[in-house]
């Protein structure tokens, strides 16, 4: 029984020992950034804009209809 405790002692002691280093572990810092990549212009995001709604069908509601109140 002595062996059980002495055991279980020495997991508790091994636990602790690996808590108590990661948690004086420094942080690694995140890597920096790439280079940037280019994005599209102003003028380019509005005409893709305006094409959208350009080429959109008509018939198509724009607002969701409010349902019926009721009486």
């Amino acid at each position: 029984m002595r062996w059980l405790s002495a055991v279980v002692a020495g997991v508790l002691i091994g636990i602790s020992a690996v808590a108590i280093g990661s948690a004086n572990a420094q942080p690694v810092p995140p890597p920096p950034p790439g280079p940037i990549q280019p994005g599209s212009t102003d003028q380019e995001l509005a005409d893709m804009v305006m094409d959208v709604i350009e080429d959109r069908d008509a018939t198509v509601p724009t607002t969701t209809p409010l349902p019926a109140p009721h009486p």
